[in-house]
């Protein structure tokens, strides 16, 4: 079923219309109305003229003085009254009789009577009439946009308001009130708390499962990331060189990788929480490219500091420090070549945006493909033939939208990729 585009559009224009209709059937039943009274009023002017027909004729002058034309036929047929209009305008109402004479012979009884005031009283009525309903049309649409706003489109308006406060952590806790609502939205205010509080329900089940199963599966992952890296230091046949390297190298991904999901249980449950504190962007970026240029000494490298000042960011230090090693992984997984630590900004007229950069020199991310990368178990084009489970990139995103900033993708100059941590720092300093 097709529903209507717009409630309050259709319900305006229908009430329009009925009035619209309203006053058009009213002028017809006026016209047809005064039709029928001047046919019955002319009616009785016949059956009078008609009852006396001596007097009549010796009053000619008189009728005519009323606008009355009475005339004597010797032949025709009887004639119902009929609307005339002489060229003058004038309007006449003309009717035929047949009468029985003195000496018993039927004669034909012509009667012309001027209406021309009653049609022009009866026009006046119209145009009053149409007068009216233009006044009344008008009126209407200014007073019941007035009633659909007070009572359909401020309910609503406010209504989905109080919908896009909710947030997964609160529901099932903000219920709509049912009884400040308007009656035709009670039902739906009572389905919506309803669907809340089943949803509510539904969360904090799956709330309970993730946190448990990381919780359970860190303990045993530790211990066999433990023995691994034991194994690794000890002497045992050659052998076993390698499978216990892919043993120790899949426990530790598998580490990581509950370390992402419980970050993502977390944002999701809004339990997220973060140590904010002010640091120097620079500061930032060298003790990043110390932790990590373990990992690939050949590859990383820090760019020369800006020539400026940057502006102090507040962040989560452990969390930032954990979205720049997701970034590099994901940098030196996907290229070949350097991957380049640095810190920039960017002024605008109302703040400054500084900008920790993670750029590689490989074959970059398509444009249209960079949305769909940092949604969760989502890869780009460029990903086919990796491994990796997809929400890396997932990760910081969430973990910078929570600390007020946002996770950008641009391309680098020369070729690559550049993911950017933006953080927009107010008031704007002054540009030396």
């Amino acid at each position: 079923m097709r529903y209507l585009p717009s409630l309050r559009q259709w319900l305006l224009s229908t009430s329009i219309l009925s009035v619209i209709a309203g006053y058009a059937l009213l002028l017809g039943v006026n016209a047809r109305f005064g039709s029928s009274q001047r046919t019955q009023s002319h009616q009785r002017l016949v059956a009078a003229l008609r009852d006396q027909p001596a007097s009549m004729r010796d009053s000619l002058d008189a009728l005519a003085s009323l606008g009355i034309e009475v005339q004597w036929l010797s032949d025709g047929s009887q004639q119902s009254p009929v609307l005339d209009l002489d060229p003058d305008g004038r309007g006449w109402l003309t009717s035929v009789t047949s009468v029985r004479g003195a000496n018993g012979l039927q004669q034909r009884l012509l009667v012309k009577q001027e209406i021309s005031a009653e049609l022009a009283s009866e026009r006046e009525f119209q145009l009053l009439l149409i007068a009216m309903a233009g006044l009344s049309v008008l009126l209407t649409a200014l007073l019941f946009r007035v009633v659909l706003w007070r009572g359909l489109v401020r309910p609503l308006d406010d209504l989905s308001a109080e919908l896009d406060s909710l947030s997964a952590d609160s529901l099932g806790e903000r219920l709509v009130p049912i009884e400040a609502q308007p009656l035709e939205l009670q039902r739906i205010a009572g389905a919506f708390n309803r669907l809340q509080q089943r949803l509510a329900a539904a969360w904090q089940r799956e709330r309970r499962f993730v946190d448990g199963v990381s919780h359970e599966l860190r303990t045993p992952i530790t211990l066999i990331y433990g023995y691994a890296q034991r194994l690794l230091s000890q002497s045992h046949p050659s052998a076993l060189n390698y499978p216990i390297a892919q043993i120790h190298a899949e426990a530790s991904r598998m580490s990581d990788l509950i370390t992402v999901l419980l970050e993502l249980a977390r944002c999701d449950a809004g339990r997220l929480a973060q140590d904010l504190v002010a640091l120097d962007p620079d500061d930032i970026v060298l003790q990043a490219f110390e932790r990590l240029s373990v990992v690939a000494p050949q590859r990383l490298q820090l760019a020369v500091p800006a020539v400026l000042p940057l502006p102090q960011i507040f962040v989560d230090a452990e969390r930032l420090q954990q979205c720049f090693a997701a970034l590099v992984d994901n940098a030196l997984r996907y290229s070949s070549g350097l991957v380049q630590l640095y810190a920039s900004q960017e002024f605008t007229e109302s703040s400054v945006i500084v900008v920790l950069h993670v750029a590689d020199s490989g074959s970059g991310i398509p444009a249209n493909e960079r949305a769909q990368v940092i949604q969760r178990f989502e890869r780009g084009s460029t990903a086919l033939g990796q491994r990796g489970s997809g929400i890396g990139l997932a990760m910081v995103h969430d973990l910078i939208l929570a600390m007020d900033a946002e996770l950008s993708i641009a391309d680098r100059e020369g070729g690559g990729a550049d993911l950017q941590m933006r953080f927009k720092v107010d008031p704007c300093p002054v540009v030396p």
